[in-house]
C-alpha cells in the first residue's frame, strides 16, 4: 500500500482532477485516518486538522468585555470563560477546564492582529489551550489558526483547532487541543505555540504575522486503571489499554490491530468508540489521534467528559469503519461491547 506522501507526490496538478462524491462517512474516516497515517513510522510529522464542519455554536451567554485593543496588551481576555464557547457542541467536555486550567494570558501584535493566549490546562494526556484575537478588520465567517502546539520531548502530535467564534466587530476566540506523542508521561511539560497566518478557510486568504508564545502546563492529577480487555470480529482486533481519571476528564487508551487479509481489501480502517455508562449516560468520544510503527495497527486515544460519579461501569462498542477510499466504497461494523469495571 503506498504510503500517503507517495500518493500525493504521484499528482499531477498540471492535469485535470475529475471531482468524486464522497460520503460523510468517509470524509469522517478520512479526517482520522490522516491524523494517524502522518504520526506513523518515525512519528515525526504532525497534522492538524479544523473542525470548521462542527455545528454552530451559541455565543449569547458568554460575558464580553467592551474594551478596545489595549485591553489584549493589558492581558484582559475577550470573555469571562472562552471554554463555555465550545462547551455544548463538546456534550460539556469542558465543564470543569476552566477551574483547573492555568492562566497563561500572553499577548502579542503582528500585522495589525492581536492574539492572546487566555487559559490552558494538560489533562496528562492532551492540551487544550483557548485565545483570542483581536483584528483591524473581519476575517470572515470560517476563519481560524492553524499552527500546531509543540510540547518538549515529543516525537509528534496529533490535535484539532476549532474555528474562530466571533463575540464582537473584530474580535474572536478559539481552542486548540494537542495530543503530544511521548516516550513517556510527564507531570510537566514546556509547551511553544507559534501561528505564522491567520487563515480564512473559505476564500483560502490568509494574514501573515509572527506570534511566539512559550509556557510550562502542570498535569492535572488523576489516577488510572489498566483494562487489558479486547474483542476480535473479521481480523480486527480492540484492545482498551488503560484508563485515566481526573478532574476535568476521562481519557482511554486503546488499541487496534488488522489482519492481512483486511489490509489487502480495504485501504482504510479506522475504529471509533461508543460510550455509555451502566446508568444509560452516552458520552461523545472527542479523538486525540494516535500513533503507528507499521501498517494499520494503530495505538490511539479518546477523551471524554468526567464520568458520572454514580456509574459503575463503562460499555464501549469499538465501531470499524472499512473504507476503499476516493469514493469507491465502504462498510461499517460494530464489534461487541466491552464492559468495564471502573476502578476509581
Amino acid at each position: 500500500m503506498n504510503s500517503l506522501y507517495e500518493r500525493l507526490n504521484e499528482l499531477k496538478p498540471d492535469e485535470e482532477i475529475e471531482p468524486m462524491d464522497v460520503s460523510d462517512l468517509e470524509k469522517k474516516a478520512m479526517k482520522q485516518r490522516v491524523l494517524k497515517k502522518i504520526n506513523q513510522q518515525r512519528r515525526v510529522p504532525k497534522i492538524w486538522r479544523n473542525a470548521a464542519a462542527a455545528a454552530v455554536i451559541l455565543v449569547a451567554s458568554v460575558t464580553t468585555i467592551g474594551l478596545g485593543f489595549p485591553t489584549l496588551a493589558s492581558q484582559i481576555p475577550i470573555v469571562s470563560n472562552i471554554f463555555s464557547v465550545f462547551n455544548e457542541d463538546q456534550d460539556g467536555l469542558y465543564t470543569a477546564y476552566e477551574e483547573f486550567a492555568k492562566d497563561v494570558s500572553q499577548a502579542q501584535t503582528s500585522n495589525g492582529v492581536t492574539i492572546m493566549i487566555d487559559r490552558a490546562v494538560y489533562d496528562g494526556k492532551s492540551v487544550t489551550l483557548t485565545y483570542s484575537v483581536e483584528t483591524e478588520k473581519e476575517l470572515g465567517p470560517n476563519s481560524g489558526v492553524h499552527a500546531p502546539l509543540d510540547v518538549a520531548g515529543a516525537s509528534g502530535s496529533g490535535g484539532t483547532a476549532s474555528p474562530l467564534q466571533k463575540v464582537e466587530d473584530r474580535k474572536y476566540v478559539g481552542l486548540i487541543t494537542s495530543t503530544p506523542i511521548l516516550d513517556e508521561p510527564l507531570d510537566t511539560i514546556q509547551v511553544s505555540w507559534s501561528p505564522r497566518s491567520i487563515d480564512n478557510y473559505d476564500t483560502m486568504g490568509e494574514i501573515k504575522g509572527e506570534w511566539d508564545f512559550e509556557f510550562e502546563l502542570e498535569a492535572v492529577t488523576g489516577n488510572g486503571q489498566d483494562v487489558k480487555q479486547s474483542v476480535t470480529d473479521d481480523g480486527i482486533e480492540v484492545s482498551l489499554d488503560a484508563i485515566r481519571y481526573t478532574d476535568i476528564s476521562t481519557v482511554i487508551e486503546y488499541s487496534q490491530t488488522v489482519k492481512p487479509s483486511v489490509t489487502e481489501k480495504w485501504e482504510w480502517v479506522t475504529t471509533d468508540l461508543l460510550i455509555q455508562d451502566n446508568l444509560g449516560n452516552e458520552y461523545l468520544s472527542n479523538g486525540n489521534g494516535g500513533f503507528s510503527e507499521h501498517g494499520q495497527d494503530y495505538k490511539w486515544s479518546t477523551t471524554i467528559k468526567k464520568v458520572d460519579q454514580q456509574a459503575s461501569a463503562l460499555i464501549i462498542t469499538p465501531e470499524v469503519i472499512l473504507s476503499k477510499g476516493s469514493g469507491n466504497g465502504y462498510e461499517k461494523m460494530k464489534l461487541d461491547p466491552i464492559e468495564v469495571k471502573l476502578k476509581r
